[in-house]
């Protein structure tokens, strides 16, 4: 997260000025520069604020008074513009077998590609989500976009597109949608040049493929370097580097930056926080808005930088002031809060070709009541799905899935009579709630399990390469960790302060290993997991290394399968308490870790790891 204690708030007249030379300005130029980031596909709001058509609305007014201003605009999403979910798989049931949009723009079209449409953005930045169903949907996703009738590009910098076709092709040409960065001419005839990028983890994260992933800050800089030779010298970077402090940390190794707009962290910067500016459920503050940089670039310049808390629940509003020489003199601005309970500026009508109602926010809300309405069966226990949870412990709703995985696998096959164990990765796992008792649908497979991930067996695995990956999986306890492993089939202990695990043993409490004595098993484990843990997701190298079998079901379909199918629709508290089922045990040690020496120390010393 965000380093508060160490960003400094400047005034403007403490960022050093550097003149450019060799680049001529006909006079002094305000910029309003409206951002956001990590939409993520919810266009029907998400909690007590946001919604699509209320964002829209929002930007549509403030963009009208700062044009009125006479103030030169621009608009850009900072990335993760679409995410799996209820809407992406409304989308993907829209759009079909063919190229989106190209039997109908509208109708058979991605819903997130018509906002950005309507929005109006003026540059695009990829994040890490638009790689999670691989470089071809990315691709259809862009084509479906420019078929709408979008004309942003797609920026980023540091990616290389030509070991993937679909994106090479888009990355082609003479004036390509898909690009490093863009230059866009405001009403004043000013340029502007906005430089994309995209974090360096993307390979460990999210499925790119065959895109490579290269320097950052050489990339920003080389592209920086292009656009002042092309008399461009008002230069923005747009990043998604998932946390704010990495942008921070980049700005020392920057040259030619004026101003960096980041995603990926979902922090909320604003100042004198108001009604204006947050919400009462909203996220907490992370730092003034803009914030500017404790570090200096290459140029010996501060550099502000700017974020907002996403999915469309706020507009940032960065106010920027250049000289005549192309020098930022002063920022300023705040955040505007996205609340449907007390805006009025909705957004009703035609923008860019699409209606936001008839096209994105009715059909959707449609396409969502249906499989909500899809009943698949019930549960009798609260199934804990938080972020917070599945990240760091084991919960009941892990416990569940990798059973289904295990179940699903003995269903099907691919199993060589060796032990069977599930593991599954928390980042997967994306519903972030509990689910209450009562009925559970479609919607809510949907939304625990919404990859495009299916389940895979990886047979011959060693009990030590099960221990290395048990041990990756905890290494960042308690931080949150989206390669957390959740776990069927075996039981294993670890210690609180060394994260070294202690102690695994088979669910019928054959062992497997301890501490002291290493593999005392012998044999090969079956391990079943999802398709993007089982190739290496998340630095799971170890798992890499072995041949995935795909049982050809989808994650969640197996989930699906597991709960009508093995438990005749009831998930019972029996079954599935909410503390778990003590797979997953963090023990106090080292002060009692010669127990295990004595077996005891499931009686005496065991600590449950709380949910």
């Amino acid at each position: 997260m965000f380093r508060n204690l160490n960003i400094l708030m400047r005034s403007a007249a403490a960022i050093a000025v550097a003149v450019t030379p060799g680049v001529a300005h006909a006079a002094a130029s305000s910029l309003t520069l409206f951002h956001n980031n990590d939409g993520e596909s919810k266009l029907l709001g998400s909690g007590d604020f946001g919604s699509f058509d209320y964002f829209l609305g929002e930007l549509n007014a403030a963009r009208d008074a700062a044009s009125t201003a006479g103030r030169d605009v621009l608009t850009v999403s900072s990335g993760d513009n679409f995410l799996a979910g209820l809407a992406l798989n409304a989308s993907f049931d829209r759009v079909g077998g063919s190229p989106a949009g190209s039997v109908d723009p509208i109708n058979q079209n991605y819903y997130d590609a018509l906002a950005l449409v309507a929005a109006g953005y003026d540059a695009v930045t990829l994040g890490n989500h638009e790689f999670d169903f691989g470089p071809d949907v990315l691709a259809d996703f862009i084509t479906g976009y420019e078929n709408a009738g979008g004309t942003a590009k797609f920026i980023s910098s540091n990616l290389d597109f030509s070991g993937e076709a679909s994106l090479a092709a888009l990355a082609a040409g003479v004036d390509p949608v898909l690009a490093k960065s863009t230059v866009v001419t405001a009403a004043s005839g000013e340029k502007y040049g906005i430089i994309g990028a995209t974090t360096p983890l993307l390979p460990t994260i999210s499925s790119p493929g065959g895109v490579s992933v290269g320097d950052v800050a050489a990339a920003v800089n080389a592209e920086a370097v292009a656009l002042m030779g092309a008399g461009v010298d008002k230069i923005i970077l747009s990043s998604h580097l998932q946390s704010l402090s990495n942008e921070e940390d980049l700005v020392s190794l920057l040259q030619n930056v004026d101003v960096i707009i980041a995603g990926g962290g979902d922090e909320l910067l604003t100042n004198a926080p108001d009604a204006n500016t947050t919400a009462p459920n909203g996220p907490a503050i992370d730092g003034p808005y803009p914030t500017v940089s404790s570090t200096t670039d290459l140029d010996g310049k501060n550099v502000a930088l700017v974020t907002t808390s996403g999915e469309y629940r706020y507009i940032g509003a960065l106010e920027v002031e250049f000289d005549v020489a192309g020098n930022v003199t002063s920022v300023g601005g705040n955040p505007i809060l996205v609340d449907p309970a007390t805006s009025t500026n909705q957004a009703v009508g035609t923008f860019n070709g699409i209606n936001v109602q008839d096209d994105i926010i009715n059909p959707l809300s449609a396409d969502v009541a249906a499989l909500e309405a899809e009943v698949i069966g019930s549960t009798d226990t609260p199934l804990d799905g938080r972020r917070a949870s599945v990240r760091t412990v084991e919960t009941n709703l892990g416990d569940l899935i990798t059973d289904a995985f295990v179940w699903q696998a003995q269903q099907i096959g691919g199993l060589t009579g060796d032990p069977v164990i599930g593991v599954t990765n928390g980042g997967g796992i994306r519903n972030d709630s509990v689910i209450d008792p009562g009925d559970l649908t479609t919607a809510d497979i949907f939304g625990i399990l919404p990859f495009a991930n299916s389940v895979v067996v990886l047979n011959g695995v060693t009990v030590d390469d099960l221990v290395t990956a048990l041990e990756q999986s905890v290494a960042n306890v308690p931080a949150q960790n989206g390669g957390f492993l959740q776990v069927s089939g075996i039981r294993f202990d670890f210690d609180a302060i060394t994260k070294e695990v202690l102690r695994v043993t088979l669910e019928d409490g054959t062992l497997l290993y301890t501490r002291q004595q290493g593999d005392v098993f012998g044999g090969t484990l079956d391990l079943v997991t999802n398709s993007f843990t089982g190739a290496g997701g998340d630095g799971y190298a170890v798992f890499a290394g072995y041949t995935a079998f795909d049982l050809g079901v989808s994650y969640g379909d197996a989930l699906r399968n597991f709960v009508i199918d093995e438990l005749g629709g009831t998930i019972s508290l029996a079954d599935y308490p909410i503390e778990g089922l003590a797979r997953i045990n963090k023990v106090p040690a080292p002060a009692m870790a010669w127990l295990f020496g004595l077996g005891v120390v499931g009686l005496m010393a065991r600590r449950r790891f709380a949910a």
